[in-house]
């Protein structure tokens, strides 16, 4: 879909002044029902580490950087105009400059910025989380060999509260909001609370005993996010894309915007969903293979789907097995 608005641009002699694409894998708001508005379709332990990963972008010309640990701190609010509804927040993939040379956009754009989706207020409270120590990777004293804590008293270890003034009852989310908040691990008061809302959620208060199989922080953190955001048999995910492309063209005619996005949510048939994540995953490999096998793709070689004889005849399969792709000009 990119590849498209951008060819279409250049036939047409216009010059890609700015790219943005925005993706997210998310619960359908049915589904986001849990403070974190986030549930896994897949390993936690890869979905944490992504929060982890360094990003590059260009922004008007200059050449951004976001260090790994302060990826999450990097997010910023998102709406898409067709989609008001939607409260997003955007955080920056990896490095973006490389698809400017995928696109042939590289020496032209001024700003090049690829970013991931997620509902508003995940980043704070997985930074914050994350300042709590709750996805350290190194091996923690306390889970050593030996006689196993409890979730409780090894959150009881993390915000540094001695045991005995709890002695083996459960914190509740005042307790842990007002910690959050002496130590200063965010800034506003109300994502403190929305973070103490996580971890109950989580059960990372609870009186019961840590695994053997965890080692790390972390490890304790992703056994709970997989045992407690996970889908339902009856839950929907949802997939959305966004590409924003301006384009300026010679002659003084006015720069123009083009928006493209696509919406698609699990489906469900006799009882069964399948993910639309699956669906937006495997389906194009299918087509891809199905171009193949009818030889409609006369390139040979290992190729990228960026060419017209790739892309046309499988945008035009997608909408027919019926994926909405929304575009727009201004």
């Amino acid at each position: 879909m990119a590849m498209k608005m951008i060819n279409q641009a250049h036939i047409r002699r216009g010059r890609i002044r700015s790219f943005t694409s925005y993706c997210g894998g998310l619960p359908s708001p049915a589904a986001a029902n849990n403070p974190l508005a986030y549930k896994f379709s897949w390993n936690p332990a890869g979905a944490i580490r992504t929060g982890c990963n360094p990003a590059t972008y260009r922004f008007h010309g200059e050449t951004v950087h976001v260090n790994g640990d302060d990826l999450y701190d990097s997010a910023t609010r998102f709406r898409i105009p067709d989609l008001p509804a939607f409260a997003l927040e955007c955080l920056p993939n990896r490095n973006s400059l490389v698809y400017g040379d995928l696109y042939g956009i590289g020496e032209e754009a001024s700003t090049i910025f690829r970013g991931t989706l997620r509902y508003e207020g995940f980043s704070e409270i997985m930074e914050t989380l994350a300042r709590i120590g709750l996805f350290d990777f190194e091996p923690h004293p306390i889970l050593k060999d030996g006689k196993r804590p409890t979730f409780g008293t090894f959150l009881l270890e993390l915000l540094e509260i001695k045991s005995e003034y709890f002695d083996g009852t459960m914190m509740g989310e005042k307790d842990i909001t007002e910690r959050i908040v002496t130590l200063g691990l965010c800034k506003e008061r109300g994502t403190a609370i929305q973070t103490a809302k996580t971890i109950i959620f989580l059960g990372l208060h609870e009186q019961t005993e840590i695994p053997v199989s965890c080692h790390s922080s972390f490890d304790v953190t992703c056994l709970r996010m997989e045992e407690r955001l996970a889908y339902s048999g009856t839950e929907q995910d949802m997939v959305l894309l966004h590409h924003e492309v301006e384009v300026d063209f010679p002659d003084g005619q006015p720069t123009e915007k083009h928006r493209a996005t696509l919406l698609e949510f699990g489906r469900t048939k006799n009882e069964k969903t399948t993910t639309a994540m699956a669906l937006t995953v495997g389906i194009p490999a299918a087509i891809g293979a199905l171009l193949l096998l009818e030889n409609k793709i006369k390139t040979r070689g290992v190729l990228r789907p960026l060419e017209p004889e790739v892309y046309v005849p499988a945008l035009d399969i997608l909408q027919a097995y019926g994926f909405k792709l929304l575009e727009k000009f201004e």
